[in-house]
């Protein structure tokens, strides 16, 4: 009996989403697919350790009528993987002033490699967006942390005489200096939180999920725990499914966590992987991203799982983010994979708007940005990326469908 792993994406990319949407849209999909059967799903909260839980949901199909059988059919069930509250505990609890400091630090470690990649076209397609992105933190972080020294504007108020009695001229002078400069930042901030995009939640939101995919990639911080509880989670479906075979559902970073289960740092996968996951899904996958801005990430892999896998890998040419697996920003087949050629993906495009190069308009707005979210809407019955998945694993004979049952 097939089963899946539901790993989501990281911070602003989770927004709205549940492993029960992302069920109702394949409920929708095998409506779509037969006539005369209703299919439904049963939410059960499962403990694959003694702290960590998944929720496992599963799709049924009533046929009683069709199949003439009294019991309804179990087709599919989707563990979710949450990693979120792992990855970033060590952050969330920070103030908005450590926060900021961190993902300024984190820009002006990052800009030779930003600058560089803008004249690096061939293997990188989106550095202009992508620099742009990182040059808005950047004015932000030093806005907010330049506004910091206006609240010394008490030098000259009341405790002045106690002041210049206990402090030296030269360093009254520095504060006075620093109190001016930081009031002349004042209209930048402003300007920065009117214009800019989300700008409330920008700094919040990015900083802590750039700085913790940082730590993740430049130190391998909380990457051990998060592998360990995935090895349970699928350990926990290999010993309560029966005969087992298992897809990974990924988006965004959450293929990130699933690229490095299946082809690990100098260490071969633990055999539940090896023997029992069969197929990876991609939604939105940052590969190319953090390949550009990490180049050594990828090496030393462990290639045993290149021909035990097939592997989906959904895009959009519009989102500066995703990856399509080539050279240039096509719509066509993927030329390489993580390993080079031995396990390239099947690529799927997806988009929601009309394809356009580049232009000033879209560039300003971090169009291409925003389009990182846009695979599904925050509603389970519109549209998504989900059809083009589910045809494809029909296709692969994932989902078998004959007359009027469906099979897997």
């Amino acid at each position: 009996m097939p089963a899946a792993i539901y790993i989501s994406g990281l911070g602003q990319s989770t927004n709205k989403e549940s492993v029960e949407k992302y069920a109702a849209r394949y409920i929708k999909e095998l409506e779509y697919s037969t006539s005369g059967i209703n299919h439904y799903t049963k939410v059960e909260k499962i403990y694959y350790s003694d702290d960590q839980s998944s929720l496992a949901v599963r799709i049924y199909q009533n046929s009683k009528e069709i199949l003439k059988s009294n019991k309804d059919t179990l087709l599919y069930t989707i563990y979710d993987f949450e990693y979120n509250d792992l990855l970033i505990q060590n952050f969330q609890n920070k103030n908005i002033l450590f926060k900021n400091i961190t993902i300024l630090i984190l820009v002006i470690r990052k800009l030779p490699r930003l600058i560089t990649s803008l004249f690096k076209k061939k293997t990188y397609t989106k550095a202009g967006q992508t620099f742009y992105m990182f040059l808005l933190f950047l004015i932000m972080a030093f806005a907010v942390v330049l506004v910091i020294p206006s609240l010394l504007g008490f030098v000259d108020g009341t405790n002045l005489t106690f002041i210049k009695n206990h402090l030296d001229s030269n360093i009254i002078n520095m504060l006075r200096y620093l109190r001016d400069f930081s009031l002349k930042m004042l209209p930048i901030t402003s300007l920065a939180i009117i214009f800019i995009p989300e700008s409330s939640t920008i700094l919040t939101k990015v900083a802590a999920e750039f700085s913790t995919i940082d730590n993740y990639i430049q130190y391998g911080e909380q990457s051990q725990i998060i592998q360990g509880n995935l090895d349970a989670l699928i350990e926990y479906i290999v010993e309560n499914e029966e005969k087992p075979t298992i897809h990974l559902h990924t988006y965004s970073f959450g293929s990130i966590i699933a690229l490095d289960a299946l082809f690990p740092i100098g260490t071969e996968p633990c055999d539940n992987i090896l023997n029992n996951i069969k197929l990876l899904i991609t939604v939105g996958a940052p590969y190319e991203f953090i390949d550009n801005y990490y180049p050594n990430f990828y090496t030393d892999r462990t290639d045993k799982m290149s021909k035990k896998i097939e592997w989906i890998n959904v895009y959009s040419t519009m989102d500066a983010f995703s990856s399509n697996f080539r050279r240039d920003n096509e719509a066509k087949e993927a030329q390489y994979g993580i390993m080079g050629k031995n396990e390239v993906p099947i690529n799927l495009n997806y988009e929601i708007a009309r394809r356009e190069k580049y232009n000033l308009f879209s560039f300003l707005t971090l169009k291409h940005i925003t389009m990182h979210q846009s695979y599904w809407d925050d509603s389970k019955y519109g549209q998504s990326c989900t059809r083009l998945i589910f045809n494809k694993m029909k296709e692969l004979k994932y989902w078998k469908i004959e007359t009027n049952k469906i099979k897997l």
